[in-house]
């Protein structure tokens, strides 16, 4: 069952940011953390920062889009 991760860091432009990510394990929300951040803003996985990681409830993620993916019990696909 995933947990929902906060994801907590800087990047070396000096931008911070939290995120609120789905995973198995702290790696993966790391992992996804690179990925999001890389994307959207163009940067490296050397110019990212992470600070911290830390398994929040889903009554406290303020993320829809994470609470919405919690409350599925299976995904079909044809």
């Amino acid at each position: 069952m995933p947990r929902i991760y906060k994801v907590i860091g800087e990047t070396t432009t000096g931008m911070k940011f939290k995120l609120e990510v789905l995973g198995e394990k702290p790696y993966d929300a790391i992992e996804k953390a690179y990925s999001l951040i890389g994307s959207r803003h163009k940067l490296s996985r050397t110019q990212i920062r992470i600070k911290d990681v830390v398994v929040i409830s889903p009554e406290d993620a303020s993320s829809e889009e994470v609470k919405l993916l919690m409350s599925i019990d299976k995904v079909i696909k044809y």
